[in-house]
C-alpha cells in the first residue's frame, strides 16, 4: 500500500510541476494544443452534356457537307449559366477545325436566351496535332491521319473572321427549353479555298476551356479525331464515360450554385447535426439551410454544443469554379472529425455533406489530415422537409419561391441519400447513383459537382 501511495504522490507532483501557478498561488492547467484547418468546398460543376452532330440537314445518313449552304443542325436543352462549345473539321486541311472562342459562348445574357448569328464568336483553329501539308490531306474527311506530327503542338488561332466560309446561328424555343444550333458551309468544296464541314460535337459546360486551352497542347481525349478526320466518337465517349457504379465520371448532373455553408468538428461517435434515416433534429437549422440556404441557425445550434464551428467566409451563393472557405481551430488528440453542410440550391431541400462518420482530422499518430482524397465521403442528401420539384425549375425552390419555407411538406420525413436525378435542365434523362456520389474524381461515378480540400496550417 505504501508503494502505491508513493507512486500516486509522485505522479501528483509531476502533474503540478507541469502546470503554472497563477498570481494567487492557484494552479492553471495548460491549454489543449490545437491545429487550425482551412477547409475549401469547391463547386466543380462543368461538363453538362455532349452531343454528336453527323447528319446534314435534309439527309438521312451521316456524312460531311461539301455543298454551299449545306448545314448541320443540333438541338439541346440548357439553362442560364451554360456555355456552348463545338468543334467541326474544316476539311481540305490536316487538322484545322471551327470552334467558338476557348471560353465558350454564353447561352443566356441577363436571363434571356442568346439567339441569331453567333459567327463573330467562332474562329478557325489549328489543333497542333498534324503538320499542315497539302500532300497529306486526305480526300475523305475520315481518312486524314497520314500527316507528320506538328512541330508546334499548341492549339492556336488560324483565323478570327470566318464569315466568308462558315456561319453559326442559334434559335430558342422557350416552351420546350430547346436551343437549335445551325452550322452552315458558305464556301463549299468547289471554292478557291475548298471548305468541307464534317461531323462534330457540341459540348455544354459551365467553366471555360471545355475542349482545349489556347496555347496549350491538345489534351489527347478525342479533339484530334475531329480536327484530323471528322470523327467525334472518341471525344463523345470520353465525356460520357461511366464509373464502376454506372454513373457518369465527368458529366455533371445539374447546374446549381451552393449556398453559404457551415463546417464543424465533432468527437462524438456520429455527426451531431443530422442522422441519416432519421428526421431533422428540432431547432438544428438543417431545414432552414437545406431549403433556403440560411446557415445562421445551424451555426448557432452547433456553437451551442461547444464544438468548433465556422460559417463560410462567403455570404452569397457560389457557382461553378468558385469555393466556400472555412477556418476551424480543432483540439489535438481528442479524435475530432470534420463535418460540413451546404445547400444544393436548385432543389427544394437537398444538401451536400459528409456521411455521418465525418472525416478524421488526425490519424492514430496525431498527424493532421491534408488533401482532397476524403471528398469521396461527401454525398447528396434529401432533408425530407419539403416535396421535391423538377431540379432547377420548381416554383418553391429558393431562387423562385415567394418566401422562405414555402413548399409543401414531404410525406417522407427521413433524411436520405439522393439516389437519382432527372436531368430536366439538359435533357440527359435519369442519372442514377445509389450512394448519392458528388465528388468529381470518384471512380464510382456520380453527380460530379464538388471537391473538398482540407489543409492544416
Amino acid at each position: 500500500m505504501k508503494k502505491v501511495n508513493v507512486l500516486f504522490a509522485a505522479m501528483t507532483i509531476l502533474f503540478m510541476m507541469s502546470c503554472n501557478n497563477d498570481d494567487d498561488g492557484g494552479i492553471t492547467i495548460p491549454p489543449t494544443p490545437t491545429t487550425t484547418f482551412n477547409v475549401t468546398v469547391s463547386n466543380v460543376t462543368n461538363y453538362l452534356n455532349a452531343i454528336v452532330f453527323n447528319t446534314p440537314d435534309g439527309a438521312t445518313d451521316p456524312g460531311p457537307i461539301p455543298a454551299v449552304n449545306g448545314s448541320y443542325s443540333v438541338q439541346f436543352k440548357a439553362v442560364p449559366g451554360t456555355k456552348l462549345s463545338f468543334a467541326t473539321m474544316s476539311a481540305a486541311t490536316n487538322d484545322w477545325f471551327y470552334a467558338p472562342v476557348a471560353s465558350g459562348i454564353s447561352l443566356f445574357e441577363n436571363g434571356s436566351a442568346v439567339t441569331g448569328d453567333i459567327t463573330s464568336q467562332v474562329y478557325l483553329w489549328d489543333s497542333g496535332t498534324e503538320e499542315e501539308d497539302p500532300a497529306t490531306i486526305a480526300t475523305e474527311p475520315d481518312g486524314g491521319t497520314a500527316g507528320d506530327p506538328d512541330d508546334d503542338t499548341s492549339v492556336r488561332i488560324i483565323q478570327t473572321d470566318v464569315t466568308a466560309y462558315f456561319r453559326a446561328e442559334l434559335a430558342y424555343d422557350g416552351n420546350t427549353r430547346y436551343f437549335t444550333l445551325t452550322m452552315t458551309n458558305l464556301a463549299g468544296s468547289m471554292a478557291s479555298t475548298p471548305i468541307i464541314l464534317t461531323p462534330g460535337l457540341v459540348v455544354l459546360h459551365a467553366q471555360p476551356n471545355a475542349l482545349f486551352t489556347t496555347g496549350e497542347a491538345d489534351r489527347g481525349v478525342g479533339l484530334e479525331g475531329i480536327a484530323e478526320a471528322g470523327n467525334p466518337m472518341e471525344l463523345y465517349n470520353w465525356f460520357h464515360e461511366t464509373g464502376t457504379g454506372g454513373a457518369p465520371l465527368r458529366l455533371s448532373s445539374s447546374l446549381t450554385v451552393f449556398s453559404p455553408g457551415i463546417a464543424y468538428a465533432f468527437n462524438s461517435a456520429t455527426d451531431p447535426f443530422f442522422t441519416q434515416g432519421e428526421s431533422v433534429k428540432p431547432n438544428s437549422g438543417l431545414e432552414e439551410l437545406s431549403e433556403d440556404g440560411n446557415n445562421q441557425i445551424a451555426f448557432d445550434y452547433l456553437n451551442g454544443l461547444n464544438i468548433p464551428v465556422a460559417r463560410s467566409l462567403e455570404t452569397a451563393p457560389i457557382g461553378p469554379g468558385e469555393s466556400l472557405n472555412f477556418t476551424l481551430e480543432v483540439p489535438q488528440g481528442e479524435g475530432y472529425k470534420l463535418g460540413f453542410n451546404t445547400m444544393f440550391v436548385q432543389s427544394n431541400d437537398w444538401f451536400l455533406s459528409f456521411n455521418n462518420n465525418g472525416v478524421a482530422l488526425f490519424d492514430g499518430n496525431g498527424t493532421a489530415f491534408s488533401g482532397t482524397s476524403e471528398s469521396d465521403e461527401a454525398y447528396l442528401f434529401d432533408s425530407g422537409t419539403e416535396v421535391d420539384e423538377e431540379v432547377g425549375f420548381g416554383a418553391n425552390q429558393a431562387p423562385r419561391q415567394s418566401g422562405p419555407n414555402s413548399g409543401a411538406a414531404d410525406s417522407n420525413t427521413t433524411i436520405r441519400r439522393v439516389s437519382e436525378i432527372d436531368d430536366v435542365q439538359f435533357g440527359k434523362g435519369t442519372i442514377s447513383s445509389g450512394p448519392g456520389v458528388v465528388y468529381l474524381q470518384d471512380p464510382r461515378g456520380g453527380y460530379n459537382i464538388i471537391r473538398v480540400d482540407i489543409q492544416p496550417q
